[in-house]
């Protein structure tokens, strides 16, 4: 299913947006199938968008290092580095180890040690251990076990 060119009208399985198909007039296929940001591909297949978050679905476990530019969004269950420009973990969400980012938005739970620019705290969150951060939000209710520490 993934990974089949775009021009391939014959395959049944194959299912593609009404957005990115040409009978739909759609602006995507004009631009290459990418969202129409002009970056054309003209052979077929499709290229992804950087845009857009790598998640980490609820109920998917992953134990190792993960090191990237982007936004990485966790639902699911993380142990281990974490270096991304920004890092949020969702309300079903659950990091354990070190963070390393330009912002750390924290709705479900994190445990571990983590330097940030931005850090953000919902209400609902559950933080143990330490951050450091350069600037900070945390709503009522937030549970923060630790050491918040204001880095100049």
């Amino acid at each position: 299913m993934f990974g089949k060119p775009k021009n391939n009208p014959g395959d049944e399985d194959f299912v593609d947006s009404p957005e990115g198909t040409e009978e739909a007039g759609g602006e995507a296929a004009r631009n290459g199938g990418n969202g129409g940001n002009g970056n054309g591909n003209g052979g077929g297949g499709f290229l992804l968008d950087r845009s857009k978050p790598s998640v980490i679905s609820e109920g998917f476990t992953l134990q190792g290092d993960i090191s990237a530019q982007g936004v990485l969004h966790v639902e699911g269950f993380i142990k281990g580095t974490v270096r991304t420009d920004v890092v949020n973990i969702g309300p079903r969400g659950a990091v354990e180890g070190q963070v390393a980012s330009k912002s750390l938005h924290v709705k479900g739970a994190f445990v571990g040690t983590a330097e940030c620019d931005e850090l953000f705290i919902a209400s609902k969150a559950r933080v143990v251990g330490r951050i450091t951060y350069r600037s900070v939000a945390i709503q009522r209710g937030a549970l923060i076990e630790g050491d918040l520490i204001h880095a100049a």
